[in-house]
């Protein structure tokens, strides 16, 4: 197939699966488990989340791809068909992949879902960024042209400032715009799904998370948008086990 001029010059959007935990299946039910962007099962702090996941599951580890164009295309349609190719009982997600997890459960039926910190909707931008925003999402390119000056203890305490520096290396406008025409259609919130958020949380909307989501569906924590990369997060993660096995019960 011939490429567009155009998309001869774009990355190619690349989604991987990676699977954590005994191959036998002896630690439990299959976890569908899609990251934010610019996280990989590698990293440390997520590392030591699949680590836990695995005392229980086997870890079906999904890495997004940071500059996809699609939403749709690039995004929701390789985890679909992953995830009608197997069997899974309940589906985690962190950030971006709690944006792709919502409209997977719009997409096929029976998803139960376990959000973190879902990107649902934009933080509020302020100063130049609020300002720039909306002439940049009308630049036609899927170029990374803008990386957001952002404090990393902003994703959690324990992140370190090299971890941060060495992820993708900004944002397209591209991007934004798919990635906001994804929350603008966001289907319905199930009442049997639960949510984890800060309340703090500077890097997505707390607003668009709570405009959404029931309070006896909420459980918030104390700490950075990563809560597997902030020091309370040895309390959160129990809850988060316990949401996995029992649904939305275990935080009423």
């Amino acid at each position: 197939m011939k490429l567009s001029f155009r998309n001869r010059f774009r990355e190619t959007p690349r989604m991987r699966f990676s699977v954590h935990g005994d191959s036998d299946g002896d630690t439990g039910d299959d976890l569908l488990f899609v990251l934010g962007w610019g996280n990989e099962p590698e990293h440390e702090h997520v590392s030591w989340l699949v680590d836990r996941l695995t005392d229980d599951y086997r870890v079906h580890a999904v890495t997004i791809p940071t500059n996809g164009w699609d939403f749709d295309d690039q995004y929701l349609a390789p985890v679909r068909a992953y995830y009608e190719n197997r069997d899974f009982e309940v589906v985690l997600s962190h950030s971006t992949g709690g944006l792709v997890a919502e409209h997977l459960s719009d997409a096929v039926d029976g998803v139960r879902n376990v959000f973190l910190s879902p990107w649902w909707g934009t933080a509020p931008n302020e100063g130049f960024e609020s300002v720039v925003l909306p002439y940049f999402l009308r630049i036609p390119t899927s170029k990374r042209l803008f990386r957001p000056d952002r404090d990393v203890s902003a994703i959690g305490d324990l992140k370190s400032e090299d971890e941060y520096d060495d992820g993708p290396d900004g944002l397209s406008p591209a991007f934004l715009r798919t990635i906001l025409d994804a929350q603008a259609r966001l289907p319905a919130f199930d009442d049997e799904d639960v949510v984890f958020a800060s309340l703090s949380d500077r890097i997505v909307s707390v607003r668009a998370i709570g405009d959404r989501t029931p309070a006896a569906n909420l459980r918030p924590y104390d700490g950075g948008h990563e809560f597997f990369a902030s020091s309370g997060r040895e309390a959160v993660v129990e809850d988060v086990m316990a949401a996995l096995d029992e649904g939305v019960e275990a935080i009423r």
